[in-house]
């Protein structure tokens, strides 16, 4: 009679070598201890007889691995192998361990994403994800998630992510219409879980914050020129002037309203632009006549078609927060319409906001991008204490800037 033969036959030790197995499994050894939690009648009888000690039904015992096979030695099964037992019991038994198999698999999957990386085009995604290749990320976990789910599938969305990168409109393009470069015009659905690693990817090539919210995802499409639909893009106005020198009270106009406007005055020909709501309601509480926008911290396609409307003789001023991302709404406008006055942004109001939080480095880096000379002075700021001062901070000399234009127009 065989080893394999005898202890196939003899009862009470299949959970034992079962623990064997497991320790092989993880680490292609079987050595130290097995643990057998509340031992049955026939394994306190198996066991009693084969180490000659008492074992007792219902406890839990940790048993050598070397004194079993010290008794093995003793006897006619000196040559016992673990390795040979194992594959003559256990189907599908191989000689690799997990650790093998997990190194096998993660190689696979690296030479998977290596093959498609060779595919793209977009090179700033492709040196993205060759850099994050080996990286635990949120992001390249939910890559792995989706190529252990599917192949064939994942390698269809990152490349579908390549040709929607590769094609970043450069002019406004609704977002039905972009998404439609993969064959699915719902592709990039806000609320839906299939575009999230597009929404992710992205934000990583243009150095943003993953988004969380519907919202965050609406700003970071604007960013490439891609908008979403026409009643859900709004900008909030109050006292504009339009046809027969009505004002507008305070509304939020979208780009059906906008588009059906002539041309736009401000109160005494001037119009104030601001990031944050908060101005606006302490203007108000002001009784200040002022024309106001706020742009609610982006620049999106509605304010774009809004200052579009205003007339010539109309001057735009304009003040936000100072941090990089501010900083480059300000760079935006700049370039989109020459006559506007940037005001605020000298080291002295960069102090009077107080700054005290703290600006990531890879937020630090969008500043790389601001160059126009207004901002400079901010921006050296910014880059010294790496903290972030913001509009509401300095209520009393925007009150003060804005009734003195008013005042005196």
């Amino acid at each position: 009679m065989t080893y394999v033969d005898y202890f196939q036959n003899k009862e009470g030790f299949s959970r034992f070598f079962d623990v064997c197995l497991e320790k092989y499994q993880r680490s292609g050894k079987v050595v130290g201890l097995v643990r057998i939690p509340n031992i049955s009648e026939v394994e306190a009888q198996t066991f009693t007889s084969f180490f000659a000690r008492k074992f007792y039904v219902g406890q839990d015992y940790t048993i050598s691995v070397k004194e079993f096979l010290k008794i093995l030695g003793k006897g006619r099964f000196s040559d016992f192998d673990f390795l040979i037992y194992f594959s003559c019991v256990y189907d599908g038994f191989t000689l690799e361990t997990n650790r093998e198999k997990r190194t096998k698999k993660l190689e696979a999957y690296y030479s998977f994403l290596a093959d498609t990386l060779a595919k793209f085009q977009y090179r700033p995604l492709q040196i993205f994800l060759a850099e994050q290749l080996t990286s635990k990320t949120q992001t390249m976990n939910l890559i792995k998630r989706k190529y252990s789910k599917s192949k064939k599938q994942c390698e269809k969305e990152l490349l579908n992510i390549d040709r929607l990168l590769t094609h970043i409109p450069n002019e406004i393009t609704f977002l039905p219409i972009y998404a439609s470069l993969t064959g699915n015009p719902h592709y990039l659905d806000l609320n839906s879980s299939e575009g999230n690693l597009f929404y992710r990817l992205l934000a990583h090539v243009l150095e943003e914050e993953v988004p969380k919210t519907v919202e965050e995802k609406i700003h970071l499409l604007e960013e490439i020129n891609v908008y979403t639909d026409p009643l859900s893009n709004f900008v909030i106005v109050h006292n504009l002037v339009y046809s027969f020198d009505i004002p507008f009270k305070t509304m939020n106009l979208n780009m059906e309203n906008i588009e059906q406007l002539n041309e736009v005055h401000g109160y005494k020909n001037c119009i104030f632009v601001f990031e944050n709501p908060s101005i606006l309601n302490h203007l108000k509480s002001l009784n200040l006549s002022a024309s106001v926008i706020i742009t609610s911290g982006n620049l999106n396609l509605s304010f774009y078609k809004l200052i579009e409307k205003i007339s010539d003789d109309t001057t735009i001023y304009y003040n936000g927060d100072f941090d990089p991302e501010g900083l480059l709404i300000a760079e935006k406008l700049k370039k989109k319409r020459s006559n506007i006055i940037f005001f605020g942004y000298e080291k002295k109001n960069y102090l009077m906001t107080h700054p005290v939080k703290d600006i990531s480095q890879k937020r630090l880096r969008k500043l790389e991008h601001v160059t126009s000379k207004e901002f400079q002075e901010v921006k050296q700021c910014i880059l010294e204490s790496h903290k972030a001062g913001y509009q509401e901070n300095q209520l009393k000399f925007i009150e003060e800037y804005v009734r003195d234009i008013i005042e005196h127009t």
